[in-house]
């Protein structure tokens, strides 16, 4: 049955770790950007060019899921949704296409995020995160409003 799973959360909460257990729970089809980044751009692609890096991927991530969607296979996206605008979008986005949105919110602990950044940056061929962009990135960060809970089904790990 199609269905859309979406992750919520920053930078090392788990976001990836999930997804794969999703996809495999659920026999779905993962969307994860960083890994298409480091597929198509290397694991550290230049700073100034990775918003416009990022926004081909997500472009094109978006026409591959919407036609899975299309065509009954369920999809996880492990797309963080950091703001509140991403997640209306993804809302109106489902609800367009007619399939149910799960949004799978990870608890966020900034200390135990750094460890796992650090560890995975250690990790051969991982999409890498700079410190300091975890600190800049940080502040844009948006929990899921209580508003929001109906909205969607919520399911928090």
């Amino acid at each position: 049955m199609s269905a859309i799973h979406a992750l919520h959360g920053f930078i090392g909460s788990g976001k990836t770790t999930r997804a794969r257990m999703l996809e495999r729970d659920l026999g779905a089809l993962r969307f994860t950007p960083d890994e298409w980044m480091t597929a198509l751009y290397g694991a550290d692609p230049p700073a100034a060019e990775y918003p416009a890096l990022l926004a081909r991927v997500r472009t094109l991530m978006l026409a591959q899921w919407t036609r899975a969607v299309t065509l009954g296979v369920p999809v996880i996206l492990d797309e963080g949704l950091w703001t509140r605008a991403s997640r209306d979008e993804l809302r109106a986005q489902a609800a367009a296409l007619g399939v149910p949105l799960t949004l799978h919110v990870l608890p966020f602990d900034p200390a135990t995020a750094r460890e796992r950044i650090a560890a995975r940056n250690e990790q051969a061929g991982a999409h890498f995160v700079a410190p300091a962009t975890f600190e800049l990135f940080l502040p844009r960060f948006q929990p899921l409003t209580p508003d929001e809970e109906s909205l969607q089904c919520v399911i928090r790990h």
